[in-house]
């Protein structure tokens, strides 16, 4: 069976001599393990204390990006607009709307848009599809009132704008043919009113050819009807389908499908789309080439050009009007969209003869005419956002701008509250009382208990690992020594703003005077700004490898909430100072995620635990075989002696 102890596998057979070996030396090992019993709880503590570190370290990281990573700009404490935020307020949002920065003045702004900034744009005159067509030819050994014959009373369905009806074919040659095809839609789908004319839903042509004639059905734009498809009759009715003789396809339409490709489209636009012999094509956008093939579906061809942002252009198709039109995304004057066909003639197929030109945003902003290219644009730290040009005769709108104490009343508490649960959760762990009377639970201890006692135990035998720890409380000192230090050139302070500690007991945490933080945002803004966030102009930014000079007049100049920025970065930072060191809690405990999860001094002493732990494994190793060895010595011996015992009983017994 296998060593008890847990400490070595050999095989033994044990217990001959009467003895139970194997408990034996059981119960001898449980004095000798419990050095290494010791050992390992004490490693669990180290790991455990580890542990709260990060939880710290973690927090820490947390809340500098909430509130001192520009990307959140939301919450993001350390610039201007944070506490000089302003407000612009327009009369009518739906001509123009704004937003101000911590630049702009405060007052009124009239402001008249005289007209929008628009792109070039390329698109159809007329619809791009030819319609429906057809064609009615003789056959090769008969004629063409023959075929025509021979059409009499077929049938195909027609769909008009999602309604579908059975039309029946008729006409001794093509003009009757179109004239009865013509009347028998206008039967099927009637005709609509327009300014007290009455007109027909569908245009129906004709042009005669050698042995026959061509024919095209489209929609009468002028009567609203758009989208018209032509189907064959199905089932029962398959020999009287007319649908091949006119050479038509089922769901052969007068618009484009965005989802067929280009190949089945060849021959729908105003002239057939041309490819290369490997059915390739490509074309320019601004310069930008655009590479299709004759398997692309419209819809991907639209998206190649619409989501290449280097071709600056959006082009799309409107079923109603039948017409593509291409628009630059660069508005204002001046030739914006450049198109060219390479090999193929996509571009030319789409027949985009109608150009319109682009023109320059106009606005009159306090009686001064402003030119610009777009209708989003920055004056005087005002960015204005144009929807709608006003009428000629219109004295235009009103954009107020104002202190906005509210946004950034709500971001102090923001961050006053953060902070103080930061705060709280430092000063928790250096204050927690260390219960010694729960230690980490032996092998044999855990073997003993349920998971929820486990738990339980290991809950309290966490408590007070970060008692009166150096570093964390000289970072909470730190913390509250850069509020309260005055800040170089700046003559107030956080308590003349409304923001202060209320006692000693409140351990650094603050409170917020709401009013008074008001006041002071609106009274002396710039000191404000100063005092919060404010940069020493020598050493406006944090580095790892300054000096102590400029790390001096940095703090001696920067604001707090600069101060506080800088006080997390030295404990979390992932870069290097000068001297090779990360953040102060990652070179202690490291961080998930970064080189210093396994580079930190914990982990060296955790190792080092590893190696002593590993030694003396092998020690008690040694130690149970070697007890299993005297025992086993123990049992020969034994063995002898009743060898010897019962043979002189065996001689006793002879001589009687």
């Amino acid at each position: 069976m296998n060593g008890i102890s847990g400490f070595s596998s050999q095989m033994r057979l044990t217990g001959l001599s009467g003895f139970d070996t194997d408990s034996l030396v059981t119960e001898l090992m449980k004095a000798e393990r419990i050095p290494l019993d010791i050992l390992k709880q004490k490693r669990t503590v180290v790991e455990w204390r580890q542990e709260s570190y990060r939880e710290i370290s973690t927090s820490l990281i947390s809340f500098k990006r909430k509130f001192f990573d520009i990307v959140n700009r939301s919450s993001y404490m350390l610039s201007q607009s944070s506490i000089k935020a302003m407000s612009a307020t327009s009369s009518n949002s739906s001509y123009v709307t704004a937003t101000a920065s911590n630049e702009a003045a405060i007052g009124e702004q009239n402001i008249k848009v005289i007209q929008l900034a628009t792109a070039n744009s390329l698109s159809n005159s007329t619809g791009i599809s030819k319609g429906i067509t057809g064609s009615v030819t003789a056959d090769e050994l008969g004629s063409l009132s023959e075929k025509l014959e021979n059409l009499e009373g077929k049938k195909i369905f027609v769909e008009l704008d999602g309604v579908s009806k059975q039309i029946t074919l008729g006409g001794s040659n093509g003009a009757e043919f179109v004239q009865h095809l013509q009347a028998s839609l206008d039967e099927a789908f009637g005709k609509v009113t327009v300014d007290g004319e009455e007109l027909s839903k569908f245009n129906v042509t004709f042009t005669d050819t050698e042995n026959g004639f061509d024919f095209t059905i489209n929609t009468n734009s002028d009567s609203g009807a758009t989208k018209v498809s032509v189907y064959g009759p199905s089932g029962e009715a398959n020999e009287m389908a007319g649908l091949d003789d006119l050479g038509l396809t089922a769901g052969q339409s007068n618009r484009l499908s965005l989802n067929s490709s280009l190949l089945t489209l060849q021959d729908s636009f105003s002239m057939p789309l041309q490819f290369d012999e490997e059915g390739n094509a490509e074309f320019t956008i601004n310069g930008e080439t655009i590479s299709i093939k004759s398997t692309d579906s419209l819809k991907q061809v639209f998206d190649k050009i619409n989501n290449n942002e280097k071709a600056k252009a959006k082009i799309n198709y409107d079923e109603i009007t039948d017409r593509i039109t291409l628009t630059s995304t660069v508005t204002g004057a001046g030739n914006n969209l450049e198109i060219d066909d390479r090999p193929g003639n996509f571009l030319a197929a789409l027949n985009l003869d109608e150009s319109k030109s682009g023109q320059d945003a106009k606005v009159s902003i306090n009686g001064e005419t402003l030119v610009r290219s777009t209708n989003n644009f920055t004056a005087n730290g005002i960015t204005y956002n144009l929807h709608k040009a006003h009428a000629a005769d219109d004295e235009g709108d009103t954009i107020t701008i104002a202190h906005d104490t509210e946004s950034v009343i709500n971001n102090i508490k923001s961050f006053i509250e953060e902070y103080n649960n930061l705060i709280d959760s430092i000063n928790g762990k250096t204050s927690e009382k260390y219960n010694r009377n729960y230690q980490p639970l032996t092998d044999a201890q855990r073997d003993e208990m349920d998971e929820d006692e486990i738990k339980k135990w290991e809950k309290q035998a966490k408590t007070g690992l970060l008692r009166n720890d150096s570093i964390l409380q000289r970072l909470t000192l730190s913390m509250r020594t850069a509020l309260y230090e005055k800040v170089e050139g700046v003559g107030i302070s956080l308590k003349d703003i409304g923001i202060e500690s209320k006692s000693y007991s409140d351990k650094g945490k603050l409170y917020l005077d709401e009013d008074k933080l008001k006041n002071a945002l609106l009274s002396k803004p710039d000191e404000v700004a100063k005092l919060i966030n404010g940069v020493s102009s020598e050493n406006p930014t944090y580095s790892r490898t300054a000096t102590a000079e400029q790390r001096a007049d940095r703090y001696s100049k920067s604001g707090v909430f600069q101060r506080l920025s800088d006080i997390v970065e030295d404990h979390v930072s992932t870069l290097r100072d000068s001297d090779g060191r990360k953040g102060i809690l990652l070179e202690k405990a490291g961080i998930e995620g970064d080189l210093s999860a396994t580079k930190n001094l914990i982990s060296e002493e955790l190792d080092d635990f590893d190696d002593r732990i590993d030694n003396l494994i092998d020690k008690l190793t040694r130690k149970e075989q070697s007890y299993y060895k005297k025992f086993s010595a123990l049992e020969t011996m034994l063995a002898q002696m009743n060898q010897q015992s019962a043979w002189i009983a065996s001689q006793f017994n002879f001589g009687q």
